[in-house]
This record gives C-alpha cells, structure tokens and sequence, in this order.
C-alpha cells in the first residue's frame, strides 16, 4: 500500500476514533472519582481527595491547562484524553506500519480507535483515556529506541509520565524494559528519571513530604487489604475469574457475554462476527509461532505485547478491583496489538483478502462499539440520574439520604441535600435509626454499606440502571424509603 494511501486511511480511522469519543463524551460527571478529579481544577490537594492519591499530576495539570482555555468541567477533564488518544493512535500507526505492513498496523490503530472500552475511558473525565495514550506512545518510542540515544531518552521519559497520568499502569509500563536494547537502557533511565521528577518534585512541594507519605500509605492500606476490591478483600477464584472475563472479554472487547440474550439480533449477531474475525486474527498468530513462521520485526510486537500484557494481568486479576472494566484497558491494547500481528501474517499468506478483512473487522468493531457510545454520551451515569431525581422530586429541608460512593455527586451538584456515606453496615444502622426516630426523612440507596440488614424497612422508590458494558460498576441504584415500623423504639428498630 502506497504511502499516501495509507496515511488517507489512518486519518480516516483517527478522525472515527475521535468522533466515537465526542459521541460517548458524559454530560454530567458521572462517578466519585470524575468529582474528585473537577475539585482538582479549582485547586490541587490530596487531603482533600482533590483528587484522590496518588494526585495523577500529569492528568491533573493537562486538564487544569484545557479548563484555564475555557473548557467547561466535563470537556476539560476528558480533552487530555482526546488529543493525546487522537496522537497516539496516529504515532501508533506509523510505528507499526514497517514492522506489520500496511495492514497488520491498520488492524491496530482499527482497534485502538474503535474498540468500546477504549473509546467510552477515552471520552470520561478521569485519567483513564490520558494514561493509555502515553502508555501506547511509549510503547512506540520503545520499539524506536534502538535508533538513537535520543529515541531511548525519550522512551524513558513518556514512561515516567505515564506513571505520573496513570500509576496503576505500572506493571505494563515496566514490561516495556524488554524492548529497549542493552546498549541503550543507560539512556533510557536517564529519561525515565527526567519524566518522573518533572511531576514528582511539584507533588511532594505542593504536598509536602510527610503529608505525602502519610496520605500515600494510608491509601495503600486501604487499597490492599479493605475496600481496594483486591484478591485480599474479595479472595472468591470463581468470582475474579467471572469478574476478569466480563472487564476484558465483554466490556472491553465487547463480544458476547451471558446473559446478554435481551440484546438486538442484529447486535449480537455483530458481536459473534467479530469474536470470529478476532478469533481468525489470533488463531493465525498461534499457528505461525508454533511453526517459526513469523518475521523477526512481528516477533517483536508480539513479545513487546506479552511483556506488558502479562505481568499487568497478574497485577490486575490479584491487586484491582474487578467491579470496574476501567482497570482493563491496558489489556485491550496488549489484544490488540496481538490482532493486529496475526492480521499482518494474514496479510503476507493472503495478499488479495487482507484488506477486505481488515475493513470488515474496523467495520464489526464499529458496530458493536457504537450503541456503548451512544448510550454513554446520550444518558448520565445512574448515579447522576439519582442526584437529579432526588433534587426534583424530595424536598432538601427535613430529608437525609445515607449513599455510597455517590454522596459526592451529590455535595457536588446538590450540596443543599444532606447525603452521608457511612463507612460500615452498623454505623448505616445507628444513623438511620437516630435520625429517623427524629423525625427526619430518610432515604438509603442500594450502594449503602449493610443494607441488607434494613431491607424490611425499605421501600423501593425509583431505580437507576445502564448496561453493564457502559458502566461495570455501579451500574444499577434503586433509592428507598426507609420506614421503620410505627412506634419502635430507636433502639430496637433493627
């Protein structure tokens, strides 16, 4: 393929890529974490989660750059994300092109644009969309950095600021050491240290170095060992396994998963061809290592793609939380980038078929990306549609509601609403009774720690759900009316 012709076409699926994401672009913040991340435009501090630990500095200062540019809260948390995935992916095809051909590198900037889950994080307003486009930039500089000392300080550096956008990308973002040759590891060191410090001085200035680690450590403890969502917290094999599917297979690639019967034929239809053609892709892969037929430079991305995807599996299947498909992302690009290898040895074994099967799996993937996008982007989160149904249907005065995460959407939006996310089952239990037995009106939502334990004493009153595809975590929240029988004493209510 000329190089014009190929260079017509990459825009064209970057131009698409972008394009799904303004269609999938929120209008309201969506979750705790989007909040956490909007306070952190007015001002920068990690006591008061703005945002949360460990800061994302890189993210944090791109985005704070697009809101002092006028863009409003949504669009400056998303814009990072945007214009770096939109470079990305075009450096990501040009990179490719002479080690995969033509094809093999269109295949990856096709997935890399169009695949749901990186087009629905690279459209929030949260550090997902920012980290996967210096992880991918990275990547390039990387399988460039035997050409110059210049390429490996540079590889060096867009790695430590993908560790500043996005820490828990770490295990991939170390994996990358595999591909920068002995000769140049020196130089590439030297730009990693440059892309750490230039985030990493600022943070602890801004913070200082004792709040820091106090904050730091605190964090990690609580990530590890209470609400973290990791193997310790949820140690259930069964559970992970399910959980870790749906994150990559069905979330993040968006092929069939159980339970989706209720889906359009057309849709599931779309989703079966294209677990097909990706299945086709990689089917090839495997056949050709198995025999030593794959070229050296193809042999390359593969192992590139290995060495990020597998220790960053093992890290996200122990160490994450699976309820949220965010945490996958580096997984569907490691996927991709296996596709695209076996789409290269398609292209080598059957020149006159390879481009229409390339077009065909840019145009599967599309359709089964598009409604995830659309839906995104048309309906706020649920946790947003219950701020707004609350603030229009309960009255602020004399009405208290005990929440999950989403008490901060509502000290966020509604901070006339008193919304109080309790830490435990029993201190939900000892508020909701005091406060009820006051006279108050109170509410409870199905994301309350313990609230099993009032369940006959609540009344559903509205219920908030989106497809598990669109939001894995928190995607379904029933409010309820919590009425406690007639004349119990505050204490013996429970």
């Amino acid at each position: 393929m000329p190089l014009r012709t190929f260079a017509g076409v990459l825009a064209v699926l970057v131009g698409a890529g972008v394009g799904a994401r303004v269609l999938a672009l929120p209008r309201l913040l969506p979750d705790l974490d989007a909040v956490n991340f909007a306070r952190s435009l007015r001002g920068f501090e990690l006591a008061a989660q703005a945002p949360h630990f460990p800061g994302y500095p890189v993210y944090v200062a791109l985005a704070r750059g697009a809101s002092a540019a006028g863009a409003s809260e949504v669009s400056a948390l998303a814009v990072p994300g945007l214009v770096l995935g939109a470079l990305a992916l075009g450096v990501l095809g040009f990179a490719l092109r002479p080690r995969l051909g033509a094809v093999g590198a269109l295949v990856a900037v096709a997935l890399g644009a169009l695949l749901p889950l990186p087009v629905l994080l690279g459209a929030t307003p949260a550090s997902d969309g920012t980290g996967l486009a210096l992880l991918v930039l990275a990547a390039c500089a990387v399988g460039s950095s035997g050409h110059s000392r210049r390429h490996a300080v540079l590889a060096g550096a867009l790695v430590g600021l993908a560790i500043g956008a996005r820490p828990s990308f770490l295990p991939a973002l170390l994996g990358l050491a595999v591909g920068v040759p002995r000769g140049r590891r020196g130089a590439a060191l030297e730009g990693l240290a440059g892309g750490v410090l230039v985030w990493l001085v600022p943070l602890v200035i801004l913070t200082g170095p004792e709040t820091l680690v106090r904050i730091g450590s605190g964090f990690l403890r609580g990530h590890a060992g209470e609400w973290g969502g990791t193997v310790a917290v949820r140690p259930e094999l069964g559970w992970r396994l399910e959980r870790f599917g749906f994150d990559v297979v069905a979330a993040g690639l968006g092929l069939p998963w159980p339970g989706s019967d209720g889906e359009p034929g057309a849709l599931l239809a779309a989703r079966f061809l294209f677990a097909l053609a990706l299945a086709g892709a990689l089917g090839a892969l495997v056949l050709a290592a198995g025999r030593r037929a794959l070229a050296p430079s193809e042999r390359d991305v593969a192992g590139l793609a290995l060495a990020m995807g597998v220790p960053y599996g093992a890290w996200m299947f122990l160490g994450q939380n699976l309820l949220k498909a965010r945490h996958a992302l580096p997984l569907v690009f490691c996927l991709g980038l296996l596709v695209a290898v076996g789409g290269a040895v398609l292209a080598r074994s059957w020149p006159p078929r390879a481009a229409p099967l390339a077009g065909a799996l840019a145009v599967l993937c599309a359709a089964v990306m598009l409604p995830e996008a659309w839906a995104q982007g048309r309906e706020p989160s649920p946790a947003a549609r219950l701020v707004a149904h609350v603030a229009a249907t309960l009255p602020p005065s004399g009405t208290l509601l005990f929440t999950g995460e989403e008490a901060r959407l509502f000290e966020h939006y509604v901070p006339h609403y008193r919304a109080g996310r309790p830490a435990t089952g029993e201190q939900l239990r000892r508020e909701v009774t005091r406060v009820a037995a006051a006279g108050a009106r109170v509410y409870v939502t199905s994301s309350a720690p313990g609230v099993e334990a009032l369940a006959p004493y609540l009344e559903p009153v509205a219920r908030f759900t989106c497809d598990p595809r669109v939001r894995s975590h928190a995607h379904d929240i029933v409010l309820f009316h919590y009425r406690p029988p007639s004349g119990a004493a505050p204490d013996k209510v429970l």
